[in-house]
């Protein structure tokens, strides 16, 4: 993650400060009595995290093992990995071969206006052999046997004149089918990068969740060592120490669990870009200043944002092309008993004598009336069908429409929320690190309790893990708004 500049955890200038070691730091050995220091930001991890994974426990390096993919960076912005995962992830793969069936599907409804033309061709042999009981001598002999071979060939044409809309219906339906197909696709691809975005910002969360408490970890190092250097003078009694150390390994637990859950994140991220599980790729922090000012844009008026929403959502689209579709799918089931015209002709080639020879044209010319009487009730059925899907179109886009405005208008609570948290959450922070030096100066001179120390200590825990939930979940926020607008994927 980019620099997370924070007001300060107390970090006193002993040598509890260094870099701190993958092993049990409470047995780290009694230092000075720290003094203050200025305040010094939060860990960058841009350098990488200090500890290895686990901090404490057995490592598990088979588990762990990354590789790259071709083409894909280690670290990533939030728009490579969009281009990423649009280009590999299955289920849009999918979404593109259902809109390649409706191109098919109106190709073939547009064949219903288009000719018939057909060519045949055929050439038989025959014979008859000759003979009988009664068949005289001479007749027995000229009539042993008999064959003639024939030849024939034709061109045929047919051709639709009038059906009463019936086809133009159809190819209305399948048009609209597929451009509302398309939208839903166009969907499915936001919401994926809706995905992709979720992961990345809590993939940099997570590592800076580690990262903090990493830094809180060293901070009950520095509690350790002004507690062993409070025992040596004679201050405070030795009991004190055990109580810290439970605080410490407490601090393990904690950072520990954050490593998991970055981990378990890691994988997360790659799945979402439709990479295998073990991919190396990370992301990169875009959230700079974030930790020092709230942006100050101003987010517009829920009716022009709804606008805006209804003008650029794929859903939207495709839920009034699917109403489209579906009308036009009743006109086609209305015009069921219309009747047809078609113009039909034939040309021909035919033999008839001994060899196969003295062709004759021959050939045909006419038009066809089709006038539908009774269909046994298959157009009423057909038609009130199509009504009843028409309806169930109808309410979905009215369902649609109210998700959308419901979307949009939380959307917008939130970032005025969660701008409001994180404006807080820095002041509780800075007021966590004022707390923490104050009672560390206090217990040094003796005039506090370890038990306020180690309450400062969880203050200025919460305080930090705070802020760092409320950057990112900032982010999130504003990656929801243009969601929720249509807008995060143009």
């Amino acid at each position: 993650m980019a620099a997370l500049v924070l007001a300060a955890i107390v970090r006193p200038q002993t040598q509890a400060a260094a870099p701190l070691p993958p092993t049990n730091v409470a047995q780290a050995a009694p230092q000075a009595s720290p003094t203050p220091a200025e305040p010094a930001a939060l860990p960058s991890t841009e350098q990488g995290l200090a500890l290895p994974y686990p901090a404490y426990g057995s490592p598990q390096p088979q588990i762990l093992t990354t590789r790259r993919a071709a083409g894909v960076p280690a670290t990533i912005t939030l728009a490579d990995a969009t281009a990423i995962a649009i280009a590999r992830v299955p289920s849009l793969a999918a979404a593109r071969g259902e809109v390649a069936l409706e191109d098919a599907s109106v190709a073939l409804a547009r064949t219903g206006l288009a000719p018939d033309v057909s060519v045949s061709g055929s050439s038989g042999y025959s014979y008859v052999q000759g003979g009988g009981a009664n068949a005289s001598a001479a007749s027995a002999v000229s009539s042993s046997f008999y064959s003639a071979q024939s030849n024939s060939g034709s061109l045929s044409l047919s051709q639709l004149i009038f059906d009463g809309g019936q086809i133009r219906a159809k190819i209305d339906a399948a048009n609209l089918t597929r451009d509302a197909t398309l939208a839903g696709y166009r969907r499915d691809a936001q919401a994926v990068a809706y995905d992709v975005a979720a992961a990345y910002y809590t993939l940099l969360a997570d590592e800076r969740t580690v990262a903090v408490d990493e830094e809180l970890l060293r901070e009950n190092v520095v509690s350790e060592n002004l507690v062993r250097a409070q025992i040596r003078a004679g201050t405070v009694a030795g009991a004190d120490l055990s109580t810290q150390l439970a605080t410490t390994a407490n601090a393990r637990t904690t950072l520990v669990s954050a490593q998991g859950t970055l981990q378990n994140d890691r994988v997360a991220f790659a799945t979402a870009l439709g990479l295998a599980a073990d991919t190396d790729v990370l992301p990169r922090d875009d959230t700079q200043g974030l930790e020092t000012a709230t942006p100050a844009s101003a987010l517009p008026p829920f009716a022009n944002a709804l606008d805006i929403a209804y003008a650029e959502r794929p859903d939207v689209a495709e839920a009034r092309l699917t109403v489209a579709a579906d009308e036009a799918s009743l006109r086609g089931a209305r015009r069921g008993l219309s009747p047809t015209l078609s113009f039909s002709g034939s040309k021909g080639l035919e033999s008839s004598d001994l060899g196969g020879g003295a062709i004759r044209n021959d050939g045909t010319l006419g038009f066809d009336v089709t006038i539908p009487i009774y269909d046994r009730g298959v157009t009423r059925a057909n038609v009130a069908s199509s009504r009843a899907t028409v309806a169930i179109a109808t309410a979905n886009a009215a369902t649609t429409r109210l998700t959308v405005a419901q979307d949009v208008r939380q959307a917008l609570i939130s970032i005025v929320s969660d701008r409001a948290v994180l404006d807080q959450t820095r002041a509780a922070y800075a007021s966590a690190v004022t707390s923490l030096r104050s009672t560390q100066g206090q217990y040094r001179v003796g005039v506090s309790t370890l038990p306020s120390l180690i309450q400062a200590e969880a203050s200025l825990a919460s305080a930090a893990t705070n802020i760092v939930n409320a950057i990112y979940t900032l982010r999130i926020a504003e990656n929801n708004l243009r969601y929720a607008l249509g807008t995060n994927l143009q």
